[in-house]
Formats: structure tokens, sequence, C-alpha cells
């Protein structure tokens, strides 16, 4: 080998042996305090060590339905020209169509009447909330109250049903044969075939001008799926394989099932109300929990504050809820190691947490962000893995703890000491001993040593012919990356059939991509990237190595 060379080589041996590795730079996030804004129905107490505690604020059932439990929510006390979103405002309104009648509601300040063919009110379920999941739909009841102008088998009273699978799926609950069915098409995943339809038709006649409510109802543990009429159960039935309670339990979604076993989103259609029907509708709400919960904590409500009703709506669920601010760590790609709390639980009460973060900035109130349910010093959050398959991290996050009470409304949780350890993905380092290792006709050969970080993807090669202005960017070769093979050292051969293959790769045209031409003098710098979110502004790259210069020539004539 010659000396020229071997000495270089062996400098870089004898230099990796002594280069330290980079410092930790993990660390950890403390919640000492949240704005006031952040706290629903939540108050601040000293806490146990001097430092915040939160505790539910009001256990009277004074404040309206939580927003964060509820998810969609139609009181009917304005006129349609008003309705843009649904009260909880999770839901943008595509078409509002009715004749809002005042002082004949069920509920509240009016309701809405419906009766011309026009009519109808139809909502956007594109995003994160219960209607436009795919995921399991975990336990939900749809409840309202009609009083019919006629009562007319087939009227269509809600729909939320979609064609795009090929087969009708979704919920729809209409009049048949004097009462009010709902029918689940193709909800239900059996694990062993294919979805099948669930249709409840047993009900208590439904009379002209004669308010009812009616509800429909999943409890996601047990199976039970069931129909009541005025509080009253219609019909039942055990959603399970052996259709008993809590015996393989079939899990209800919008989405369709893929060949590797995925739950998919194939179409979102609109959520119609009353678009069939001819009569007033009221109080139309959506909710994440069973009918006999919601039963048991209005009984509660009313007996604790009987003034509730005035606010148009029945609150179902006393519980304190604190939303963070969306904070922001240094990089992209950051790792939540571990999530913690204090909590201090009286008897019967409760409190759990939410997560959620992207490398996308995000608002607080932002509904197309799905959140995450945690634990208490739960750990490697960043192995979780979203809907599409990728790694829960990111730079921005936002966490939601809900403080329950216990169910008589006399004893709340307290909450405090909120912590966030984290550890950011960090950029390769800078690769090393980058030089010129061969010039000639038109080509320049550089090499540098081979970077060591666990998650190396490969290295770009920056270039241009003024000191500082890098004018080309070289990532493949053959159209493969640029990245480590055997030995220690990396060595790629730059020619102008190299820069022509990478600048059909700069679909932007950002830069001129200049070609070698012998006797001019071209500029050089090496960066490493890593294997995180690659070809995005999120991946991480490392600094600029130490630039290096070289003159393509051609050599001598003679030989």
């Amino acid at each position: 080998m010659p000396r020229n060379i071997l000495r270089p080589l062996l400098t870089i041996m004898l230099c990796s042996l002594v280069l330290a590795p980079r410092p930790d730079s993990s660390g950890t996030v403390s919640f000492s305090h949240v704005p006031k804004k952040s706290l629903h129905n939540v108050r601040v107490l000293a806490g146990p060590d001097g430092g915040t505690a939160y505790t539910i604020k009001d256990l009277t059932y004074r404040s309206s339905s939580d927003p964060l439990i509820t998810d969609l929510v139609l009181s009917f006390n304005t006129p349609s020209s008003r309705l843009a979103r649904d009260d909880m405002r999770h839901y943008r309104i595509n078409r509002g169509e009715y004749d809002f009648v005042t002082g004949d509601g069920a509920l509240g300040k009016g309701c809405a009447r419906f009766f011309k063919k026009e009519h109808g009110v139809s909502i956007e379920t594109a995003g994160a909330g219960w209607l436009g999941s795919c995921d399991d739909l975990g336990s939900f009841t749809i409840e309202f109250r009609i009083k019919p102008h006629e009562v007319r088998d087939g009227a269509v009273i809600f729909s939320r049903v979609g064609y795009f699978s090929g087969t009708r799926r979704g919920i729809e609950i209409f009049v048949a044969n004097g009462t009010i069915a709902a029918g689940l098409y193709g909800v239900f995943d059996k694990p062993t075939s294919d979805r099948y339809d669930v249709v409840l038709r047993r009900g208590t006649p439904i009379s002209k001008g004669v308010w009812t409510h009616f509800s429909l109802s999943f409890d996601r543990l047990s199976g039970k799926l069931a129909t009541c009429f005025n509080g009253q159960e219609a019909e039942v039935r055990y959603i399970t394989t052996s259709g008993k309670p809590f015996n393989g339990v079939y899990t209800p979604s919008f989405g369709s099932r893929d060949t590797d076993g995925r739950i998919r989103c194939l179409d979102s259609p609109p959520a119609v109300i009353g678009a069939d029907f001819s009569g007033c509708v009221d109080e139309f709400r959506i909710s994440y929990r069973q009918y006999e919960d919601l039963e048991k904590s209005t009984a509660l409500a009313y007996r604790n504050y009987h003034a509730v009703g005035r606010i148009g709506r029945i609150p179902f669920n006393v519980e304190g809820v604190i939303t963070s601010p969306v904070y922001r760590f240094e990089g992209t790609g950051t790792l939540v190691r571990e999530i913690r709390w204090n909590e201090e639980r009286a008897q019967d009460t409760f409190i759990w947490m939410e997560f959620r973060i992207s490398d996308c900035r995000f608002l607080e109130d932002d509904t197309g962000l799905k959140w995450y349910r945690i634990e208490n010093n739960q750990k490697k959050i960043f192995l979780m893995k979203t809907g599409e398959g990728e790694y829960l991290r990111g730079r921005y996050y936002q966490w939601r703890a809900h403080l329950v009470a216990s169910p008589d409304g006399a004893r709340a949780p307290r909450f405090s000491g909120m912590e966030i350890d984290y550890r950011p993905d960090l950029p390769p380092a800078p690769p090393l001993f980058v030089e010129v290792a061969a010039t000639g006709d038109r080509f320049i050969t550089l090499r540098w040593k081979k970077n060591v970080d666990h998650d190396l993807l490969g290295y770009r090669i920056y270039y241009g012919t003024d000191s500082g202005k890098m004018d080309g960017l070289i990532s493949t070769i053959n159209g493969a990356r640029i990245a480590n093979g055997p030995g220690n050292i990396v060595q790629v051969k730059i020619d102008n059939d190299l820069i022509e293959e990478n600048r059909g790769r700069d679909r932007k045209g950002k830069l001129s991509f200049p070609f070698l031409q012998n006797t001019v003098l071209y500029y050089f710098s090496v960066t490493a990237y890593d294997s995180y979110k690659p070809d995005t502004p999120y991946n991480h790259e490392s600094a600029l190595s130490k630039p290096v210069a070289a003159r393509p020539y051609a050599g001598t004539d003679i030989r």
C-alpha cells in the first residue's frame, strides 16, 4: 500500500480509539403550573410538597357536558342559518336546513322541525372524532328525542352509511313497523369471518305529536347492544361469539380490515339527521358511554342540581379536565421515555390520562390528531405505533388529565407532579477525516471515516465552486443511498454521470449542479443523516464536515 494512503488510515484508526461518545442529553419536563384556560371544571390547590395540585371544581353537575367525553351534540336551540358546527364544535355542518321552533322543544329553547324535501342536517365526518374514526369505536350511545308529524315506515332519522367498500357499512336509525329501528351494517368484525349486519326492530310504538326519547348503546366490555325508549330497554343483543356477555366481544368499527389484518379507512360519508323524516328532533347526542351509565349519572345530576335542564343539555359525567397547552421539544422525533404523575384518589374516584405527539405543529383544540390513553408511570411511549404504523415520536406534544368524581358526587381525586422523561433524537455526528483520495479527468474521489451512529441511514455530499456556497448535492449512486459498506472507510468517486443522476432527482430545481471541468477548483463537504422519516423535513442531518477542495485534471499527455 502506498505510504501516502497508509498514513491517513493509521491516523483514523488511532483517533477512533480515543473519541468520546456524544453526551446523553436526556431530560425531564415538570409541569408545576398550567394556564387557567387549560382547566375545565378544575380548581387549583396547594400540593402535598408545597407545589400545585388540582381537583374537581364543581361536584354538583353545574357545568355543561364535558366536551372531551361527548362526541357530538345538536341541541337545536338556534336557527339553521346559524348552524355552522355542532354544540361541542367538534364537527363542521356541511348543510343545515330545518324550521326552528321555539317553545316546543323537549329541552332547552327549541327544536328542529323537518318536513320539506330539502330539509336535513349534513355533518362532515372527516377528522379524529367518533363519527370519523376507523378504529375500535369502543362503548357508545346515540340518543335523541323526536315528535313525529306522521309515522311513516322507512323514514330515516339518522344515517352514517358509506358504500365505498362495495357494501353498505355504517349505522342507520329509521322508522319500521310504527317504531324506531336501528341497523348496524358491517360495523361488527367477527374474528373468523366477514362483517355482518345487526338490525334491532323491536320497540315501543311511537305516536304523532308525542315526544319520544330513543337511544342506541353498545358496551364494548360486555358486548351488550341495546335500544331504549323513554329509559326502558326494548331489545338487547350480545354481539359476542357465544351470544353471552363478555365472551368474545366483536369489535365495532367504521373501517375495513385489509389482507394484513389492519383496519383501514375507506370512506368518510357525511352523517345525516332528519333528511327523510317528518317531525321534530331535539337534543341529538353521541357520547362514549353506555346508556345505563348515562342514566345513573343523569339521575344524580337532577338530584344534585335541578336547574340543569335550563342550559339545554343534560350533563352525564362529572369530570375535571386539564388540557395542557401544546408544548415543544427542541427537535423532531423526540422519544418520550416515561410519563408519570402523583394522585390522591379518594374512595370511588379515578384519574386517567391521554397524550399525543407529532412532528407537525398542531393547535390545542385540534380534532385531527389522535389522543392515546396512557397509564401512570408508563415507560417507552416512543415504542407505541400510530394507526399509520409510525412510532409515537415528535416535536410538539400535549397531555390531558381526567379527574373523575365518585358516583355519589361527594369525593374528588387530586392530581399533581406531572412529569415527562424524554430523550432527543440527535442528528448523527458530522463525518470525520473527509479528504480527497484521488483526482483525474473530470472526476474527484472523496473518502471519510465511516460514521458509527446506530441509526445512520446515509450520507450527502455538498459541493460548489465557491467556498461556503454549495450548488450541488449528491446523495445516491445508481439509485441507492450513499451508505456504509465493509471496512472503516467510505469512498465515493464523483464524476459527471453521478452528478447528472442526482441533478435529475432535484425536481424543484433549486440547485445548479455544476458539472466537473478540468482545472476548476471545487469545494466539498459531507453530512450524515439518520433513519427517522428520511427525505422529509423531520429527518435529522448532521452539520457539514470540514470542507475540502480539489481540481479535476487529466494529467500528463506524455506516457
